[in-house]
């Protein structure tokens, strides 16, 4: 298949590519993007890349499509703990505090590798915990890994490595951190491999943060060697949702060539090692006059914020754009999303207590129980008596075959219990009582 296309085809295929995945293929990428729609027309079964361009124009892709186009126009070069001072910068100055801290208040962590190619980025930041936290056993360590390319995820999932991956690996953690499969091989440790759990994710198109696809609540975020790629419109409109996804005092790490005051004007720079990382400020160092940016609209760029001022008014818990007096719904939504599952739980009874006959309100309390790992059988029996005096479609009764289903659902989305929160706390916790009593 000849890989030459007509400069205008590219220039309009080039402008999908930006709108439907974020990537950004200037002029002089061209010529990279006429070899990933050659090989992406190949698996799709085109004769030419005209052919396979004109469909794209006519056709509103699936998610398998976008997928198929991903794994052909997307880059994967990364290996073992790339650019090791972010590591060191983590294990150093961030974990130790950090870990003192939810030694008090749960002993939980949680961590996102978005973009996370084949997999080398988000084990070694299992590694890291791993080394951080010698009593890994009593600690909820949970990391997220998400990707567009569904290649790159089947080997990340496989977790076996050849050596070209391992040229950044310190001294000693190949020994204690793999084992070998063959003569050119390793395979990561089982340890390590449960704390990590992988998942298909657009930055373009999906929504987050989220509680359905765990994006919520983040304390780390490595977001490396992604943004570069991106249109600046898609940059603003990921950096504001990562910031989001974010809880107060989270950190977000971007490589060195990414780092640019002007598309993170909502977080605090700060010079870790020698790293520059990002800060979501806690609420009494934000200033009240600037709110959160929607979900709707991309942050602008603006100027660095610089210190809060001293004598300015801070914002209350939860924030400006979830304030205490909001809708009780929209209030669930932001606590939950920062990791506030109690208070979210009490603020869904509230909004029920309003209207009982809301789905979507039961759909998001059944969620929080599920991400709280509560039990189940209070539920089940709630949903058998429910059963005797509603209608099999009532919200009420779709939300506890919501919740009686939820190890059905967790396990058609790949997100088992086991991967993403195997604490022994999680059993022991109550159950989550009925939401209307």
């Amino acid at each position: 298949m000849n890989a030459t296309l007509d400069r205008a085809l590219l220039d309009e295929v080039s402008g999908f590519i930006a709108e439907r995945m974020g990537l950004h293929f200037p002029e002089e990428r061209w010529p990279d993007l006429a070899r990933g729609l050659k090989t992406a027309g190949e698996e799709l079964g085109f004769e030419s890349p005209d052919a396979c361009v004109r469909w794209l124009r006519t056709r509103k892709l699936t998610t398998r499509q976008i997928e198929t186009l991903a794994s052909h126009l997307t880059v994967g070069e990364t290996y073992f703990f790339r650019d090791p001072a972010s590591f060191e910068a983590l294990e150093r100055e961030i974990l130790p505090p950090l870990v003192a801290k939810r030694s008090r208040e749960g002993r939980t962590f949680r961590f996102w590798s978005a973009g996370c190619c084949t997999g080398e980025e988000a084990y070694s930041l299992a590694i890291t915990c791993a080394r951080a936290l010698p009593d890994l056993k009593s600690w909820n360590v949970s990391i997220l890994a998400t990707d567009i390319n569904p290649k790159f995820l089947a080997k990340a999932e496989a977790g076996v490595y050849g050596a070209w991956s391992f040229r950044g690996v310190p001294g000693g953690l190949r020994e204690r951190f793999f084992s070998p499969v063959s003569d050119k091989n390793l395979a990561i440790a089982p340890a390590v491999r449960k704390l990590v759990r992988f998942g298909h994710l657009n930055l373009a198109e999906d929504v987050y943060p989220s509680l359905h696809n765990h994006t919520n609540a983040m304390d780390v975020i490595f977001c490396r060697n992604v943004l570069m790629y991106l249109t600046p419109d898609h940059q603003r409109r990921v950096v504001a949702a990562l910031h989001r996804c974010l809880v107060d005092g989270g950190w977000l790490v971007v490589s060195p060539a990414e780092g640019n005051d002007l598309l993170f004007p909502m977080f605090s720079a700060e010079s870790i090692g020698g790293v520059l990382l990002y800060r979501r400020n806690p609420p009494a160092t934000r200033v009240a006059s600037r709110p959160e940016p929607s979900p709707s609209a991309p942050a602008r760029a603006g100027p660095p914020s610089g210190p809060a001022r001293t004598g300015a008014p801070t914002l209350p818990r939860p924030p400006t754009f979830a304030s205490p007096g909001a809708n009780p719904l929209t209030l669930a939504r932001t606590q939950a999303n920062q990791g506030r599952l109690e208070e979210a739980l009490a603020a869904c009874r509230n909004a029920l207590a309003a209207e009982r006959t809301n789905p979507t309100a039961y759909f998001l309390y059944a969620t929080i129980c599920d991400e709280l790992g509560r039990p189940r059988k209070r539920s089940k029996r709630w949903a058998r008596s429910s059963t005797s005096t509603r209608t099999s479609s009532s919200p009420t009764t779709r939300w506890a075959v919501s919740t009686g289903r939820s190890a059905g659902r967790r396990s058609q989305c790949a997100t088992s219990r086991s991967r993403w929160s195997s604490s022994p706390r999680e059993a022991r916790r109550s159950s989550c009582p009925s939401p209307t009593g």
